[in-house]
């Protein structure tokens, strides 16, 4: 009995190191795959898509804004964005090790880190850019039909 209440102790105690072993290997691998994700980003540009649907919607509302003011709008973007956003970056190492399996990670640091794997991967934001002006056309159009029924719904009856 003492053989066997032995092994079931060294057997529970084994499986939390096993299950850190497990995710610490998952978060080197999560590291692997920021570190080049990092490497390629354009932190800049990403940062200038986030304010220029701003600027955007102030031309279309007649506001017209000078050189000059657009690169003070672009600087104060940067200078506040681009160190926090890039800590954000670095820090998804640990959630993605918590939501992924340890060959998820490995096939995703290998489809990056390979030659049109990464090359499909610099291209996405050009993608989103280029649709979301279609998504946000199709959210406006779809509006008029939805906000009727969302009050339906919410409206006590």
């Amino acid at each position: 009995m003492r053989i066997l209440t032995g092994a079931l102790v060294a057997l529970c105690l084994a499986i939390p190191a096993h299950a850190q072993d497990e995710r610490a290997a998952r978060v080197a691998i999560a590291k692997d795959y920021i570190d080049a994700t990092v490497t390629d980003a354009d932190i800049e540009e990403f940062i200038r898509r986030l304010w220029q649907p701003m600027i955007q919607q102030m031309a279309a509302n007649g506001q017209r804004l000078s050189e000059e003011q657009l690169a003070e709008i672009d600087k104060l973007f940067l200078d506040h964005l681009t160190q926090p956003l890039t800590d954000v970056m670095r820090k998804q190492d640990e959630v993605m090790a918590d939501l992924m399996t340890l060959e998820e990670l490995t096939a995703l640091r290998d489809f990056y880190t390979s030659e049109h794997g990464g090359a499909v991967m610099r291209k996405m934001p050009q993608l989103a850019q280029i649709q979301q002006p279609m998504i946000s056309a199709t959210l406006q159009d779809a509006m008029p039909d939805i906000m009727p029924k969302i009050e339906a719904i919410t409206t006590p009856q």
